[in-house]
Order: C-alpha cells, then sequence, then structure tokens
C-alpha cells in the first residue's frame, strides 16, 4: 500500500514548510527514514526523512512551494502501485498562499528624497519581484533586511541558484559599484539653468533663519524617519509564538543554586591534554549535559511531557542545546544521550553545533529534545531565567564559571570557580523542592567531578 509524505510539524506550532529541494527523483529507490527532501521552517532548513520505503512514485509539491502542515508532498510505495498513482494531480490550494509569505520579507528599502543643490530628486524604486519564490538562506534574508539590499540583485552560488550569506556578504562588500549606478548627478548636469534658481532662494531662505528658532523643520523629519516599523523576520514571528504560548500555558517556577566547578574544571583540563591528539575537547557544557542526563534518570519526571489527559513519560533523554545562530535561537536536540560517556557527548555537540550552523539537522534532532540547557556563560552572564520549549517542562539555565570569594567548610575564606545553574520547571508537572532536589544534583555531580566519568 502506498505512503503518502506529509509536510512534517519540525517544531512546536509550526504551521507550514517549504520544500526547497528534493535529494530524490520520482521512480528513485526510497529506504525508510533515508532523506528525500530539503524542508525550510521558520528556523532552519532540515533534512526531511522518509517513514515509507519503496518507489518514489510521485512528487506533489514543486521545490520553492511553500505548503502548511500535514499536506501531502509525495507518494512513496511498490514498483507496481506506480501505474495507479501516476495519473495527474490536482495542486493543493494551500500553494497559493506562498506570495503573501515572500512578500512579508522586505526586500527594497523605500524611495528616499535626495537633495543635491537645491533640487530634490526622488531616486526610483526597484522594479517589482518576478513571479516565482526567492530561493535564499535564512542568514542571507537577515542581512539583505539589515543592510537593504535587493535580494533579486544577487547571483546565488548555492544549490540550484540558492543565495547564500557568502553572496550576500560579497554584493555588499561593492559600494562603490552601486553608488556609481546612481542617476542622482547626472539629473542635475544635465539642466544646469535650473541651478541658478534655487540657489538664490535658499540663501533667502538662509537669511531669516535665525528668527525662526522656534519652529525647527529638520528635526520634526528626523523623529518621522526614526519611528520606523521593522517587520518581523519568519524565524523572529515563531519565537515570539512560542515564547507566549509557552509563558502563558506553562506555570513556570525558578531555582537556582550555586555550584563549585573549582575541581570539575581542574579535570577539564587533564581530559583535554590526554585527548588533544584525537582533536577531541571537552567543553563546560559538555560537562554540564553529563551531569543533568545522569540528574533526569534520577528525576524522569523532568523529563516529561505535560498533556491534558496526563504526563507523558519519555524513555530516551534527548537534551536540546540552546545555540545562538544569525537569525535567532534554535534549540536542536542530542538524542539519546542516556548512555553515551562523556567523551561521546563532547563529539555528539560538536557535530551537532556545526550541522545547526549548516542548516543540516534532521528533523529529530530539530524537535525532538527532551529537556533543554542554555548557556550564556560564554557571555559573561552570571545568572539568568530561561522559558521552557514546549512541549518540554524543564530547562537549565547556567551563566559563567567565574573567580569568586567564598568561605570554606574551615571557616577561611579561599578564591573559587562558582557558576549559578538556574532550572525552571512546569509547575504542572513538578513542584518547588523536586526543583531543589533536581539542581542540588546536578551541583552534587559537578563538585564530585569523577562520578562523571563511571
Amino acid at each position: 500500500m502506498a505512503t503518502e509524505l506529509t509536510m512534517p510539524q519540525m517544531g512546536y506550532d509550526m504551521q507550514e514548510g517549504t520544500v526547497v529541494r528534493w535529494l530524490k527523483t520520482e521512480g528513485s529507490l526510497v529506504h525508510m527514514g533515508e532523506a528525500v527532501a530539503e524542508i525550510e521552517t521558520d528556523k532552519a532548513v532540515v533534512e526531511f526523512e522518509s517513514y515509507g520505503e519503496g518507489i518514489l512514485i510521485q512528487i506533489l509539491v514543486a521545490e520553492g512551494t511553500t505548503v502548511p502542515v500535514g499536506e501531502t508532498i509525495a507518494i512513496v510505495g511498490a514498483e507496481s502501485e506506480a501505474p495507479v498513482a501516476s495519473t495527474p494531480y490536482e495542486p493543493t490550494p494551500a500553494v497559493e498562499a506562498e506570495p503573501p509569505v515572500s512578500t512579508a520579507i522586505p526586500l527594497d528599502p523605500p524611495a528616499q528624497p535626495v537633495s543635491t543643490n537645491g533640487e530634490v530628486v526622488v531616486e526610483d524604486a526597484a522594479p517589482p519581484a518576478p513571479e516565482g519564490r526567492l530561493f535564499a538562506t535564512p542568514a542571507a534574508r537577515k542581512i539583505a533586511e539589515e543592510q537593504a539590499i535587493d535580494l533579486r540583485q544577487i547571483d546565488g552560488t548555492g544549490p540550484r541558484g540558492r543565495i547564500t550569506k557568502d553572496d550576500v556578504l560579497s554584493f555588499a562588500s561593492q559600494p562603490v559599484e552601486t553608488a556609481a549606478e546612481a542617476p542622482v548627478t547626472p539629473v542635475i548636469e544635465d539642466a544646469p539653468v535650473h541651478e541658478a534658481v534655487p540657489e538664490p532662494e535658499l540663501e533667502s531662505v538662509a537669511t531669516p533663519e535665525p528668527m525662526a528658532a522656534g519652529a525647527p523643520p529638520a528635526p520634526a523629519a528626523e523623529s518621522v524617519s526614526e519611528d520606523e516599523l521593522i517587520p518581523l523576520s519568519r524565524m523572529r514571528q515563531q519565537i515570539a509564538r512560542v515564547t507566549v504560548k509557552s509563558k502563558s500555558e506553562k506555570p513556570h517556577f525558578y531555582v537556582n543554586t550555586d555550584i563549585d566547578m573549582t575541581q570539575v574544571m581542574t579535570l577539564r583540563g587533564q581530559i583535554n591534554q590526554s585527548l588533544s591528539d584525537e582533536g577531541i575537547r571537552v567543553t563546560v557544557n559538555d560537562l554540564i549535559v553529563k551531569a543533568c542526563v545522569m540528574t533526569l534518570k534520577k528525576y524522569p519526571k523532568f523529563n516529561s511531557f505535560y498533556q491534558e489527559n496526563g504526563i507523558k513519560t519519555n524513555d530516551a533523554i534527548n537534551i536540546g542545546v540552546a545555540i545562538a545562530i544569525e537569525e535567532g535561537l534554535i534549540v536542536p536536540a542530542l538524542l539519546d544521550c542516556g548512555d553515551k560517556s562523556l567523551r561521546e557527548l563532547a563529539t555528539a555537540s560538536k557535530d551537532l553545533a556545526e550541522r545547526s550552523a549548516n542548516g543540516a539537522l534532521s528533523n529529530q534532532e530539530y524537535a525532538g529534545g527532551t529537556f533543554a540547557i542554555s548557556n550564556l556563560g560564554m557571555f559573561g552572564v552570571t545568572s539568568f531565567i530561561a522559558i521552557i520549549q514546549p512541549p518540554q517542562s524543564a530547562v537549565l539555565a547556567v551563566g559563567a564559571v567565574a573567580k569568586r570569594p567564598v568561605v570554606g567548610e574551615d571557616d577561611q575564606i579561599k578564591v573559587a570557580q562558582i557558576m549559578t545553574a538556574t532550572i525552571s520547571g512546569d509547575h504542572r508537572i513538578v513542584d518547588g523542592a523536586e526543583g531543589a532536589q533536581f539542581v542540588n544534583e546536578v551541583k552534587r555531580l559537578l563538585e564530585n567531578p569523577l562520578s562523571l566519568l563511571v
């Protein structure tokens, strides 16, 4: 029996996705779990893995087309089913919803008046966008928005002409060529007679200027231009939806503690020295991930989801790691961490970060987290609280490891490397006392770091 492959929901509250590229062609053999297409969501481009096996009978959605979640995009089945399914397929109405999505992304700056020698010349706006969707990475679109660059003027070097971040940066690094195209100067040179007219007017206007000190028109014009409404990017809209929904539906509570990281930092240095020949480097975050995995095994409620009919437990421990990218924030997951050693976690974490930057995450990595860690220590932040990523029930926020004076057990003041950790919990699933037990267990493991290696 044929299997319909539908647009997956690769993230909480995802409403639609765009087929960026098909990795398989009609008639190709498709295995279960094999990547068949690249899908662009509000936050990243991820590979879509087939949940059917057989022949790719028919592709129903063309590259560059945006369709809602749940819409059938292809059909996979046995070779004998191909003739039946190859009959003409009516296109879905959802495809027509593409133009509003693309037009919501500003590509052109508004026409601005340019004053030269008394004349005001309004530069013509860029020509209207051609039909069809522009292929550009989220990073390319963000840079283009910030620098008011028209993506239609750029030739993409990515797959199938896709515009990449490097394409936009290369285009932006050529300001001389862009300025030379402006026809402002020739307009004035072609009309020398008009140059003499505004000059005396400007002089006459300039004479009474000191008397009109109470009516400054120029600052008023500047204030209008400052009150600009900047459209939200697709990623920022998604972040807004998810965070507002989380805070409105999940009753957050917070518990924090200070952790003495002195011993674990020493152990980390020794581990990295021994693994230097293999190119493996254990980060502070890897140690925190390991401590959280061990703690989640002891307190599994923090690894569960709240549902209307009960609490859904998760056997797998998938640790979401908050990663800041140019377009915003994503929380891809380190999958199946339960049995991974510290060394394996370090390797997997590095690989996940690299593929997140390149937009090569799988659906499960993108949306399969069961618990999350947010680390702002690299920015010098000592402590903060994080918003829970739905449908998860908790997130651990950690700050920088910094030297602070502490009072030891012998009542002597000493300098220690301290890190503040704060757990945000969903009060529908766990209580404050359980939150205290969780952070104290993380504290115990990190302050006795040899336990992380057992």
